[in-house]
C-alpha cells in the first residue's frame, strides 16, 4: 500500500485512526507484505495479528530492472554465496518470527545466476522448514530459465524449474484461460501450490470490484488465488475514511463465495472474548464509560472474529467508533422490523458443549431488548433460536449484558442476532463465551 512502512511501520502504533486497516483474516490464509526494498521484513503489528487469525505472513525479496540485475551478479555469483544469502533470509524470518519469504526477481539473469537462483530457493526452502515446519517459499513468475525478463502467466517449461525447488509460484496476472489449461496440464498433482496472480487494480486483468469474477474462475480450474494490492480499497477513496470501510466490506463481501471465511475454531476450556476492537479509534472507553478523547491507531489490537457485514434494504452492518463498551469501537447493526441477521459472526464451536453466550449490548431505540434472540446455525446448515435467560444493565451509558444458554448438542458455525418486533439499532460490545 503506497510502497509500504508508512503508519503500520511503528511498533507502538500512530495517533491515525483513519490509515488502512486489515480485518477480512478469515478469508486468507498467507499474507504477503510486499515493498520495493531489496528485504522486506513485515512490521510486527502485521506478523501479530495475522498470527493472532491462523495466517502466514511472508516478507518479500526483490530485485528489479538494472540495479536489481548487478545486485543478482554478486549475490548470485557462486553457489556459496547463493547459499549465504538463503541462510541470511532464514535468519532474519526467525528472528522477526514471520513464516517464509516472496522472491521477486524482476531482472535479466546470467547462466549462473539462473543455476545458482535454484541453489538458493533449494536451501532457503530447507531452511526455513527446519525452524518452521509450516513454513512458505513462492516464487513470482517474470524470469525464464534462459535469464530472460518474461513473464509466462502460466506454469511453462521456461518457469517450471524455479517452481519445483521451492513451495509455491505466483503467476502475473495477465493470464488467459487457455494458460490456466495448460498450467492444469503440468500442475495436476498440486494445483494449490499454483497463486494465479489478480492485480485489484485491474492492470491487465479483471479486477476491482469484479475481483471475485478473477477468482471464480481461477478456482475453478483448482488453483490458489494471489490477490495484489487489496488496499485499493483505501487508495481510491482516501481522505474519506468511512466510504473506505464501507467499500473494503463490499469487496470482501464479494469475494466471499471463493475465498470463503474460516471459522476461528474455539476448545472446550478456552475462553473466548471480543469487544470488537478494529484497532483505531478516536475515543477509549471502559465499561462504557468514556476515559480518553486520544486518536490511535494499532492492527495488533485488533480482537475481532470474522464479521460478515451486509448492507442491503433491510439489513445494514458496519464499524461504530463513536460508542464502544471497551476499547474505542463496536459493532452496529441496523434491523427493519422482522428481519434477522443470521450469518453474523463465523465461529467454529464444534468442540464446545454446553455453557452460555454472554452478549454486551445496547438499543439506539431506548429498548431493553426484551426481544432480541440469538440465532445459531451449525455447520450442516440447521438453526436453532436462543431465548435469553438473564437481561441487566452492565457498566455505564444503558449497556446490557444478556445471557443465552447453550445446548449440550450444538455444533456451531454462524452466530446471528433477531427482532421479533420494530426495527432496531443495536451496538453489540463485547461477546464471550
Amino acid at each position: 500500500m503506497e510502497g509500504g512502512y508508512r503508519d503500520d511501520k511503528f511498533v507502538g502504533g500512530t495517533d491515525n485512526p483513519d490509515f488502512y486497516n486489515f480485518y477480512h483474516w478469515a478469508q486468507i490464509d498467507i499474507f504477503v507484505y510486499f515493498s520495493h526494498h531489496l528485504v522486506t521484513i513485515p512490521p510486527l503489528m502485521w506478523i501479530e495479528t495475522a498470527h493472532k487469525n491462523g495466517v502466514k505472513v511472508l516478507g518479500t525479496f526483490i530485485t528489479e530492472w538494472d540495479h536489481g540485475a548487478n545486485n543478482c551478479l554478486t549475490m548470485f555469483g557462486s553457489v556459496q554465496s547463493s547459499i549465504h544469502f538463503a541462510k541470511k533470509l532464514a535468519e532474519i524470518a526467525l528472528t522477526y518470527n514471520f513464516d517464509g519469504w516472496l522472491i521477486n526477481i524482476e531482472n535479466v539473469l546470467t547462466v549462473d545466476g539462473v543455476e545458482n537462483i535454484q541453489v538458493f530457493l533449494q536451501y532457503l526452502t530447507q531452511e526455513m522448514k527446519e525452524s518452521n515446519l509450516h513454513s512458505s517459499i513462492i516464487w513470482y513468475d517474470a524470469v525464464t530459465n534462459e535469464g530472460k525478463l518474461e513473464w509466462q502467466d502460466s506454469v511453462t517449461d521456461l518457469n517450471s524449474c524455479f517452481f519445483r525447488c521451492c513451495d509455491g509460484i505466483f503467476l502475473n496476472y495477465t493470464w488467459k484461460d487457455w494458460k490456466l489449461e495448460l498450467t492444469l496440464e503440468l500442475c495436476i498433482d498440486k494445483p494449490l501450490d499454483v497463486f494465479v496472480g489478480i492485480d485489484v487494480f485491474a492492470r491487465g486483468c479483471i479486477g476491482k470490484f469484479e475481483c471475485h469474477i478473477s477468482t471464480k474462475k481461477i478456482t475453478d480450474y483448482g488453483f490458489s488465488v494471489a490477490l495484489f494490492a487489496t488496499a485499493w480499497c483505501y487508495e481510491q477513496t482516501k481522505p474519506d475514511f468511512p466510504s473506505f470501510i464501507k467499500h473494503n466490506n463490499r469487496f470482501w463481501n464479494l469475494l466471499q463465495p471463493t475465498c470463503s471465511p474460516k471459522p476461528l475454531s474455539l476448545t472446550q476450556d478456552e475462553k473466548y472474548v471480543t469487544e470488537f476492537n478494529f484497532g483505531f479509534g478516536k475515543k477509549a472507553y471502559r465499561y462504557g464509560f468514556l476515559l480518553s478523547l486520544k486518536s490511535w491507531f494499532n492492527l495488533s489490537k485488533q480482537d475481532v472474529p470474522f464479521i460478515n457485514f451486509i448492507n442491503d434494504d433491510n439489513l445494514s452492518t458496519s464499524i461504530n467508533d463513536v460508542q464502544a463498551f471497551e476499547s474505542s469501537t463496536c459493532l452496529q447493526v441496523d434491523f427493519l422490523e422482522g428481519t434477522s441477521h443470521d450469518n453474523l459472526i463465523c465461529l467454529d464451536m464444534s468442540r464446545r458443549k454446553g455453557g452460555e453466550m454472554i452478549l454486551v449490548c445496547k438499543s439506539l431505540n431506548d429498548s431493553k431488548l426484551k426481544d432480541l434472540k440469538m440465532l445459531v446455525t451449525e455447520k450442516n446448515g440447521i438453526q436453532h433460536s436462543l431465548y435469553q435467560e438473564q437481561n441487566m444493565f452492565i457498566g455505564g451509558n444503558h449497556w446490557r449484558r444478556i445471557t443465552f444458554p447453550l445446548n449440550d448438542a450444538l455444533n456451531i458455525k454462524w452466530i446471528g442476532l433477531k427482532f421479533e418486533k420494530k426495527r432496531q439499532i443495536v451496538l453489540l460490545g463485547q461477546l464471550s463465551c
